[in-house]
């Protein structure tokens, strides 16, 4: 028998062609001087504690597989934070530590979902929330957010129907920066009374939140902790995207009906980076994470004045470390994806195109999504750039 792309499944076609983002990241790589600010990679130091603990681990611990839900330290860590900050009392038994936040998500939608169930996205969302659900069998709604953020609680309501398992919050939000306040979750409880529909939370840049705003976790609302799946991790606060560390936090009775999904995907997440985290939730003091907010708070101001001086239009975040900028002053009304090859080739710099933030490109709003998590100076060449060649 032949080799046949017939033979693939059908809910992974959405993955078969490569991504723009894939793409952008191989072709700024290309550049001696390519800055990427596209991919989000965090290329920031590590807390020294973290890199220790995991240090002492590979030296005196085992190298055997851990519980799939985590080793009880971690476990008791995470729980004891969201004790602490929120209030939320899930206790070990309703914490399961996996690969990254992403594979935290896919155990979720794997559990939760049967093929046809509907899940709703607000947009602009993170492109995996989409393709996850996809690979889950899943029907995607989608709700668009106004310009400044709003909800449109009617065309949500309108939304929802029989079928319609799963609402995904991400808060602070990966493109836009939006951070939920608390009345609005309280109108989504309101929206979501007398339903069987589940909130999926996406709170992995919760420690990035900027001035008088407040991160606000869903689960925290009343009529929301029985019906929410809180996922988060620590990728984005400690920069160790690469390792892989995140976390779901529910009602027990969700809880472990995920664990055991996640260990038939992956079985347990890396045994030292688990030693490493439940070190550094112990150690670490909130002034730590506040300090790191405040620099991420000056990368903001720094990219925003840059991107301002080239013309572009940004749009500061309530929240994590992306900012979307218009550039049609720049560029014109031109296709997202075009205006960001152009950017690339021009100035060997690498955003992403609003298009993937969408469910129908055709109707996207025109606008490039930048990551700031790069140390100090690259912004400062980034405004160089952007400068030299400013209409």
């Amino acid at each position: 028998m032949q080799p046949s792309l017939a033979l693939l499944s059908q809910r992974s076609n959405h993955l078969r062609e490569a991504g723009i983002l894939r793409q952008l990241t191989l072709e700024v790589q290309a550049y001696a001087d390519g800055i990427n600010l596209g991919q989000g990679v965090c290329d920031l130091d590590m807390p020294h504690e973290l890199r220790e603990a995991a240090t002492r681990s590979m030296h005196h611990d085992r190298a055997t597989y851990t519980p799939y839900a985590g080793i009880p330290e971690v476990r008791e860590a995470i729980a004891a934070r969201m004790q602490t900050r929120y209030g939320l009392n899930y206790g070990p038994q309703g914490v399961c530590v996996t690969v990254g936040s992403s594979m935290a998500y896919s155990a979720t939608l794997f559990t939760l979902l049967d093929p046809g169930d509907e899940i709703v996205l607000f947009e602009p969302f993170y492109p995996y929330h989409k393709s996850i659900a996809l690979l889950a069998g899943a029907v995607v709604k989608t709700v668009r957010l106004g310009d400044d953020g709003t909800v449109p609680f009617d065309a949500l309501r309108a939304q929802l129907g029989p079928r319609t398992k799963l609402v995904v919050v991400n808060t602070p939000s990966n493109p836009s920066g939006k951070v939920w306040t608390r009345s609005e979750l309280e109108q989504l409880s309101k929206v979501l009374d007398g339903t069987s529909t589940l909130v999926v939370t996406d709170e992995i840049y919760e420690d990035l939140v900027y001035g008088t705003t407040t991160h606000v976790p869903p689960a925290t609302i009343p009529g929301l902790f029985e019906r929410t799946i809180t996922i988060s991790g620590l990728s984005k606060a400690y920069s160790i995207t690469g390792w892989r560390i995140g976390w779901i936090a529910a009602p027990e009775v969700y809880a472990r009906a995920i664990g055991p999904v996640f260990d038939v995907l992956c079985v347990c997440a890396p045994r030292p980076f688990q030693h490493a985290a439940a070190h550094a939730l112990r150690t670490l003091p909130e002034s730590w994470y506040r300090a790191q907010r405040d620099g991420y708070a000056l990368r903001r101001a720094k990219l925003a004045d840059a991107l301002a001086g080239g013309g572009f239009t940004p749009h500061l975040p309530q929240g994590a470390y992306y900012m979307t900028a218009g550039y049609e002053q720049v560029y014109g009304a031109i296709a997202p994806r075009e205006a960001c090859m152009r950017l690339l080739r021009e100035h060997h710099l690498a955003a992403i195109p609003s298009s993937i933030f969408y469910d129908n490109e055709a109707t996207c709003p025109r606008f490039m999504r930048f990551q700031f998590a790069v140390e100090s100076p690259v912004l400062d060449e980034v405004a160089r750039r952007l400068r030299r060649a400013a209409p």
